[in-house]
């Protein structure tokens, strides 16, 4: 066989398949790349802080994996209206909480969370405990005694058996709040739809210091309580699903604020310019 008739040998040079994006890493690229500016604006232009909110909310969706499944603008719904309170997504801070429902992904402030709107609104402390059996406690004619055996595990405290909350008013005079737990877990059971599931804040495992009692508290003295326009807005979106009367709850004389929309208003997704997202900013919330 001559050197011409001898057969072309080729070698196709190939590279490993390039695995897809997981939902995960898509909707981190989302989060960063469309509604950084958003985010920002609503933490008064503090990059600092939109950046930090921004790192807290992929960790908590990597925590909450369930939160991927529900519908995505749902999600970034809920996130927004996080941000619009400028509070930070997480359940050990405990201002906020995103519960995957039906399908959708559903915003809940928390405790933390209304004590540090009551601040804003003009309250000048505020004080939340919870009541074990063991503990020394009684109340007469609005006051309120607690006793408690700092030498003792919270085991030895006993069960819990209610919650109170005390708070400062701007005058200085302070309010007591007592319920019992019975009346707190009837009441979470009615008005909380996701009261049951393995990833409310109700759930035991997930609530140790039973911060949704003191927050149950906490509402039930709000009438008594200064208030502003976005205490009130969240307090509208913690129960629009249910049949509770808002306006009852923070107006001792009656509605204070008609039920309303104040969703906040999610902005197209625009891509921040180049100077304002640079990959130092992307490799932040890159979990």
């Amino acid at each position: 066989m001559t050197e011409k008739e001898k057969p072309v040998v080729t070698h196709a040079v190939t590279t490993p398949n390039k695995q897809p994006p997981t939902p995960l890493t898509v909707f981190k690229a989302a989060l960063a790349n469309d509604y950084q500016k958003q985010v920002v604006n609503y933490f008064n232009g503090d990059k600092t802080a939109g950046m930090r909110f921004l790192t807290s909310a992929a960790d908590y969706v990597r925590r909450v994996p369930k939160l991927l499944e529900c519908d995505p603008h749902s999600l970034i719904n809920a996130l927004m209206t996080i941000a619009s309170f400028r509070f930070m997504p997480s359940s050990v801070a405990g201002e906020a909480y995103i519960i995957p429902y039906g399908g959708q992904a559903q915003f809940q402030p928390g405790y933390k969370g209304y004590v540090t709107l009551f601040y804003r609104a003009g309250v000048k402390k505020i004080e939340g405990e919870i009541i074990r059996e063991n503990d020394e406690f009684s109340m007469t004619n609005g006051e309120l005694i607690h006793k408690i055996d700092l030498r003792k595990t919270m085991r030895e405290r006993g069960a819990p058996v209610g919650a109170y909350v005390r708070v400062t008013l701007p005058s200085g005079e302070e309010a007591v709040k007592y319920m019992n737990g019975g009346d707190i877990i009837a009441h979470g059971k009615k008005f909380s739809k996701a009261f049951s599931k393995a990833d409310s804040p109700w759930n035991a495992d997930k609530d140790p210091e039973l911060w949704m009692w003191k927050k149950t508290v906490l509402l039930q003295a709000a009438k008594f309580l200064p208030k502003n326009d976005e205490l009130v807005r969240a307090m509208e979106e913690d129960f629009k699903d249910s049949t509770v009367s808002v306006g009852g709850m923070l107006d001792a004389e009656g509605p204070a604020v008609g039920a309303a929309d104040h969703t906040p208003q999610v902005m197209p997704a625009e891509p921040v310019p180049d100077e304002e997202n640079n990959d130092e900013e992307i490799k932040t919330i890159n979990l």
